[in-house]
């Protein structure tokens, strides 16, 4: 199992990244959610959102979800704190 950590690049490439290590592309991404989740099947509003990180945080959950990932924050402070 891979963790991907998202670090400030641009939306599109990182949403880009975990379809293509689910060996999917974008196109079969919004199918999947087309179907199972009942978005919009219009690709080139999809990839403007993406483009243009417009998506909704409910709408990057399903895209986690629908490629079976999970969204999890993690505590980053640091306990060694004078």
């Amino acid at each position: 199992s891979m963790d991907y950590k998202f670090d400030k690049m641009p939306l599109i490439n990182f949403i880009k990244t975990l379809t293509i290590y689910r060996g999917m592309s974008l196109r079969k991404l919004l199918k999947k959610l087309h179907e199972e989740k009942g978005y919009s099947s219009s690709y080139s509003g999809f990839y403007n959102k993406l483009k243009n990180q417009t998506l909704k945080f409910s709408e990057v959950y399903d895209i986690a979800e629908s490629l079976e990932y999970e969204i999890i924050l993690k505590d980053i402070r640091s306990f060694s704190k004078k």
